[in-house]
This record gives C-alpha cells, structure tokens and sequence, in this order.
C-alpha cells in the first residue's frame, strides 16, 4: 500500500510537489498516480526539491515503483483546465482605521496587537511585523486591500459597533481579514442578519499535537566524584521538565488563514522568531436587502480589511482536509474522571 503524505507547491516553481511512501513493507511495481487533469512533465526530486532523476509519464499518469518503506518525491506540472471560473466583481470597502496593530523593526511606538484599555494590567506591545504585511492579499478570488504600515499610522479598526454602509452594486457576499486578542465569538450583522464568528488569536499556535505538561521542580546539582560543594552546602538547579502532571490535548483551529508570518514583534519592535502572526478571512452571505454592516462591541478584535463580492456559488471540501479535534482540554494526571 501507498501513502501520500504531502501534496504542495513547489519552493522555487510553479510545479507541484507530491511525496508518497510505501507504507506495509511490501515492495510494489508499476504504481500509478494521478490528478484531475493529466500530468504533463514530471521529475523525481528529494527533500530539499533538488533534482534527482527523471519520472515516467504513461497516458498522463505518474508510474513509478517502490521498495519497501520507499518514500519518493515528484515535482509535476498538470496541464490546464478545460474550463475556467471568471473571477467574480468584488469591491474593497472603506474602513474607519482606528488603530496601528502592526510595528516596523525597531520602532516599537509605530503600532501594537495587544494593546488594550480594557486589559491594562496585562502584558502588552507586541505588534504585526509591519515590515511583512503586503498591500494586497489575494483569498477565495478576492482580493484584500490593506493600509501602509508606517510609522504610527492606524491600520487596522477596533471593533466597537460600528455600522460601515456597503458599495453601491450587487454583492451577495462580504469577506474580512481580522484576528484578535485570544479566540473570540462574537455577533456580526449584515443589514438585519446577523451570524456568529470565532475570530481567532493572531499569534501562538492554530493546531498542535498532544502536548506534555510539566511542573518544575528543585533539584540538588550533581557533584563530581570526591567534589565537596561549594562553602560546604549543597547546590540546587530548578528543572522545568522536572515531573510531568498531565496531557494537553492535540487541537486544530478552523479559520482560514488569510496571512501568515513567521514571527512577531516584541513591546522594543523586535523580531520575536516562531511567535507567529496570523490574520483570518472570513466569509458572510449578504441579504438582498441589506446596506449596511456591523461589527460587534468587543475591543479584542481588530478589523484590517473587508471586500464585498458578487460570487455564484461557493465550493466546499467533499471530506475534511486535515483532522478533525475537539478544542483543547487539559487532563491532569489526578484527574478522576
């Protein structure tokens, strides 16, 4: 049996990654792979998609063979649709910019995520790292448009019940890019309807693995053979990982991630490596009827763009993508139950 276990766009090309392993040591012959449209070039590549030999094509499929446990990678190329999707009228909405979430490199007063008046006691001034935010961002064939991080220039709306009228035309369905500070529900409404979003954390982590958890403990410093402690008492070391009291389960978060960056800024603007950033789209059908939009009371959330489209149908996933968890719940090791 054959396993894929990543499917991606190629780093430094248009082409398309497939990785596959043989997954019950049994070695296999003849293996087909195929899409939805034939193959039309394909190449063997390792992990670092370098070159690493030819691949064969037969009547548009991928054929090739394994050993067993065989992991191979291929870079493909499939040929074009037959049919193509016009990309649908979409119109960028004014916002009232209230506030500069995102800071530049070491000019910590030129903006800031977490900052809050409701929360003044809480750890504050990590920002966006202004110096990555695009001023377009392409969703869904939509596109955000984004205000200039510069320097102390507000960027972004803090949600507080403003009512934002839409662009003359016909639209059936709004798009905003937004995040908060930690995961939010909150109340949305589209003329007289009004939907419920999860607005989620712009930073930390949006799924995880099963995670340990640990109390730290005192322990003695190990000493050399024949050694006597310093001034003749005993040295002591706190360990982190010194017992493990329980299990944080593994979870995956739901919203679409508009936008990613590989750190954060810090409260002195500088970079935080693997606090990551993250704005969210989400998607709100539009009555007919409607002419305006609201957002909810919550000074949590922060608002950086919204698009009003004209979009026949959505498309939804036959199956999920990735795995399904519950939210996170920690089980401590004297738990009862």
């Amino acid at each position: 049996m054959r396993g894929c276990i990543a499917l991606k766009k190629a780093e430094l090309s248009d082409e398309i990654v497939v990785r596959v392993v043989e997954i019950d040591g049994k070695p296999a012959s003849n293996v087909q792979i195929a899409f939805a449209s034939p193959i039309l070039t394909a190449r063997e590549v390792n992990g670092q998609e370098q070159p690493s030999g030819p691949a064969r094509i037969k009547d548009g499929q991928l054929v090739t063979s394994f050993s067993a446990y065989q992991p191979r990678s291929f870079a493909i190329k499939l040929s074009g649709s037959p049919t193509r999707v016009a990309v649908p009228p979409f119109a960028a909405i004014k916002l009232p910019y209230d506030v500069s979430v995102a800071s530049l490199d070491n000019k910590p007063a030129s903006g800031c995520f977490d900052c809050s008046f409701d929360r003044p006691t809480a750890p504050q001034g990590n920002a966006l790292p202004g110096e990555m935010l695009p001023g377009k961002i392409n969703y869904a064939g939509v596109s955000f448009t984004l205000a200039t991080a510069t320097t102390g220039k507000p960027n972004a709306v803090t949600a507080d019940g403003q009512t934002i009228r839409l662009p003359a035309g016909r639209f059936n369905r709004l798009y905003l890019l937004a995040a908060a500070n930690g995961d939010q529900n909150a109340e949305f409404k589209v003329g007289d309807k009004s939907v419920t979003l999860n607005v989620q954390d712009w930073t930390g982590f949006v799924g995880q693995w099963d995670d340990r958890m640990w109390k730290t403990t005192v322990e003695p410093i190990p000493q050399s053979h024949g050694a006597s402690p310093a001034g003749g008492s005993a040295q002591f070391r706190l360990n982190e990982y010194g017992e493990m009291i329980g299990i944080r389960p593994g979870f995956i978060k739901r919203a679409d991630i508009g936008w990613f960056a590989s750190h954060r800024h810090d409260a002195a603007g500088s970079n935080e490596p693997y606090a990551y950033s993250y704005l969210f789209a989400y998607a709100i059908d539009v009555p007919s009827s409607a002419s305006t939009f609201t957002l909810p009371r919550n000074h949590n959330i922060h608002v950086l763009a919204v698009t009003a489209a004209n979009q026949n149908a959505k498309t939804w996933p036959a199956q999920p993508l990735y795995d399904v968890l519950d939210p996170p719940r920690a089980e401590h090791l004297n738990d009862s139950n």
